[in-house]
């Protein structure tokens, strides 16, 4: 099993970003300096970090020359005020755990005794004080307290803050903000000066886990409090997250305003770099390293060498991740002198081999819907072996029992949960055939690489066609039930389609149920393929869902059965389920232009509904000709 956490194991290749980073910080004429280091979640942020500060610990084992720090915002997400929570953190850590601060504890508690901003911050929320605002560019954004409060409001605000210090006298007059970031960003500066360092790193991570609010505030920390010479502080955030967060806390005034994110992380942010989103190819090799990583010996320092290091530096060495090479066994056997069960840290040869061509063939087809992101990749390994370890269980006298069947089911949950529940449901209706015929009827057209039928479009998409190509490819013939039943967590057929639909898909979906208007609903139907922000195809299985409960959609059908032809086999089943008191008139129009758009295709609902008495006038206006 893999945690979900950081890792000082360079499977993803990142070491030369960590390489470069660990540059920038030992360079004196780039600091003070904030590095943004920009990735998805999951993207490996955390694990980079752990390699930079590695390198860090590397250059300077005495820790007296760069002192590396890390912090997690989100530890801070529960207090009041998070800034004053980071700051002090930063100072304790200092304080309690570097050689060179040994001699500086003193200094250090006054300005831990400085930072009361606890009591500060709730001041500022008592008045409604703009901190941010009157202190991070106050050229462009004056919004001081000489503008916004009377002259008997300030010397109120002024006491409590005079109590809150306890230190120097502040003359009323002065921007008593701007004034309290000055003097602490000085003993700051003057803390780092005696200790001799060359270089204070401060990593922050998480911060993509915060609530808005949290985000702005330790960006504030940073920016206002902490950036001083001879610091450089790497954030770790998704830059989408960020940006929200920026305008949650700042809307614009006007529809037509200038979007004021950008401008703010360019002046909090110096330097970004983006973490590449990993390729098919890169996600494989991810996934099959996470193998050999639970398999092979990590070693024993002076006994024994560290198998995994061994095979890295093999991987390195022939630059598999630049040049796109997929890993197989043959290059995991050539890393080694010698390839036997001494390499193992557990199991055995054959035991790891089966499980890395397993995951091997898998990959092909999984590392294309992981979007790159490899905190993906090891949650789907580590369903993978949950349900392994299951079945090791329920199944532990069944030899026919195959992995690699359960993999491959799995696979298809994650690519399209509706066509693996439509799988379940084929295999239990063929439970008495010795074959499950539909799914042998798709998998000999996708081997051809010929059109499926109209019935089996919705399997038409790619990363469908290559799950049914992969291996193994016999599935059809194989008792599924079993496999099911380690995935039925999965399998809640009682679920509705529109409670999986995402906020964007949401919206689309009730405007057309809304919609009264033929031309408006029929508009949104046409045009759900061209919309980048949603999957289109979860709003149209969550109408036909709609519609089975609900006959009086059936004009809204009439577009998605035009527009959509993978559909047609579906909308039909329900037709020929429809009271024929429920075909009439009204609803006549709309099936006959479905008539029309699919004629020979919609003759056997036309005899489903001449079977059941359709009146001879309603039927003359379904297939009369345009």
């Amino acid at each position: 099993m893999w945690l979900d956490k950081e890792s000082q194991i360079d499977l993803l290749a990142y070491s030369p970003f960590a390489e470069l980073i660990t540059n920038i910080t030992a360079n004196e004429r780039l600091n003070p300096l904030t590095i943004g280091l920009f990735g998805r979640w999951g993207a490996g942020k955390s694990t980079l970090l752990k390699l930079v500060e590695k390198n860090i610990e590397e250059r300077d084992e005495t820790k007296k020359k760069f002192v590396c720090i890390s912090l997690n915002s989100w530890v801070f997400e529960g207090y009041d005020d998070a800034k004053s929570a980071i700051m002090e953190s930063l100072l304790r850590t200092l304080m309690d755990n570097q050689p060179a601060f040994e001699e500086l504890k003193d200094e250090i508690r006054s300005l831990i005794g400085r930072i009361n901003f606890m009591k500060l911050g709730a001041t500022a929320i008592k008045h409604g004080m703009p901190l941010v605002m009157s202190a991070i560019n106050p050229a462009t954004a004056t919004l001081t307290m000489a503008q916004y409060f009377s002259k008997t409001k300030r010397k109120e605000i002024l006491n409590d803050i005079k109590q809150v210090w306890n230190e120097k006298e502040i003359e009323e007059d002065r921007d008593t903000t701007v004034e309290n970031i000055r003097l602490f960003r000085k003993e700051f500066s003057d803390l780092i000066d005696k200790s001799e360092i060359d270089n204070l790193i401060v990593m922050i991570d998480d911060l993509d886990r915060c609530t808005p609010e949290r985000v702005i505030e330790t960006l504030e920390a940073v920016k206002l409090f902490l950036s001083v010479p001879k610091t450089t502080f790497i954030i770790a955030v998704d830059n989408q997250v960020m940006k929200y967060s920026i305008e949650n806390k700042y809307p614009k005034i006007t529809e037509g305003s200038e979007d004021f994110s950008d401008s703010y992380i360019e002046k909090i942010i110096q330097l970004p770099i983006s973490i590449p989103e990993l390729s098919e190819t890169d996600i494989k090799n991810y996934l099959l390293l996470l193998i050999c990583e639970l398999y092979l010996s990590k070693g024993v320092p002076s006994i024994k060498a560290n198998q995994l290091d061994i095979l890295l530096s093999k991987v390195k060495e022939d630059n598999i991740f630049v040049n796109g090479i997929k890993i197989d066994l043959e290059f995991v056997k050539s890393a080694f002198e010698q390839y036997d069960y001494t390499i193992l840290d557990k199991g055995e040869i054959d035991e790891f081999e089966k499980m890395f061509d397993i995951i091997g063939k898998t990959s092909d087809v999984i590392a294309s819907i992981l979007k790159g992101n490899p905190r993906q990749a090891k949650r789907f390994l580590n369903s993978f072996l949950i349900r392994k370890s299951l079945a090791e269980i329920y199944y532990k006298t069944d030899r026919t029992f195959d992995y690699a069947i359960l993999a491959k089911l799995m696979a298809l949950e994650y690519i399209d949960m509706n066509r693996f529940k439509e799988l379940y449901k084929w295999a239990i209706e063929n439970q008495k055939n010795s074959k499950i015929k539909e799914l042998e009827t798709i998998t000999n057209i996708s081997r051809n690489d010929e059109e499926l039928p109209e019935e089996y479009r919705k399997w038409s998409d790619e990363k469908l066609a290559r799950w049914l190509k992969s291996d193994p490819i016999d599935l059809h013939e194989k008792d599924l039930l079993k496999y099911f039943y380690l995935t039925r967590e999965s399998l809640d057929i009682n679920v509705s389609v529109s409670d999986s639909l995402g906020k964007a898909e949401l919206m689309v979906f009730n405007k057309i149920l809304q919609s009264k208007r033929a031309t408006e609903y029929s508009l949104l139907i046409e045009k759900l393929k061209e919309n980048k922000d949603i999957k289109y195809t979860k709003i149209l299985d969550a109408l036909i869902e709609e519609f089975k409960k609900n006959s009086k959609l059936l004009k809204k059908m009439q577009p998605l059965y035009i527009c959509y032809s993978e559909y047609r086999s579906e909308i039909k089943d329900v037709l020929k389920k429809m009271k024929i008191t429920e075909i009439n008139l009204q609803t006549a129009t709309a099936l006959c232009s479905m008539y029309q758009a699919d004629k020979p295709g919609f003759s056997d609902v036309i005899k489903s509904w001449t079977d059941k008495g359709l009146a001879q006038d309603v039927l003359d206006v379904i297939i009369q000709e345009k």
